[in-house]
């Protein structure tokens, strides 16, 4: 199963997320033209969380057959719970490692990442403010698309 990250640091916005493209369904027959957008479920991490599922379905404001986004602002239902920081800051304090990395992890990581630091590829320059080189698209070509992050609306 393939997956992509896209990352930079000249992106439009800032926004961590987890987005989970599923397999395209079959057309649906029955004289619609239209092939259905793929579900995705999206879970938001950061700087706000939250949790949305797209789905195509038939709408009843709706002749055909059109993407119905269910959302969940974390903030909005019950609060967004402590920053990442505050967790570890706590765990330090109360002396919790289960948070924390242990030294064969870290050994292990850098076993890993040693080569990529040692003979890096080159890297694509972009547009600041834009979402990456052209070259980005081609990752994805045939399996899709890149979609815009999910950004919370502020109220």
């Amino acid at each position: 199963m393939p997956f992509f990250i896209r990352t930079g640091k000249h992106l439009p916005v800032t926004q961590t997320e987890l987005r989970l493209v599923f397999r395209r369904p079959a057309r649906p027959g029955f004289g619609v033209d239209r092939l259905p957008e793929p579900n995705q479920f999206v879970l938001k991490l950061d700087p706000s969380t939250g949790i949305r599922l797209v789905i195509d379905a038939h709408r009843a404001d709706k002749t055909e057959i059109a993407p119905i986004e269910l959302d969940m602002e974390f903030a909005e239902e019950g609060g967004e719970g402590p920053t990442p920081y505050e967790v570890l800051l706590h765990a330090a304090m109360i002396g919790d490692a289960t948070h924390f990395t242990r030294q064969d992890g870290v050994e292990e990581a850098w076993r890993i990442m040693q080569p990529l630091l040692d003979e890096p590829s080159s890297l694509l320059a972009y547009e600041p403010g834009s979402w990456g080189p052209s070259a980005a698209d081609a990752l994805v070509a045939g399996l899709g698309r890149w979609h815009e992050p999910w950004i919370a609306v502020t109220r």
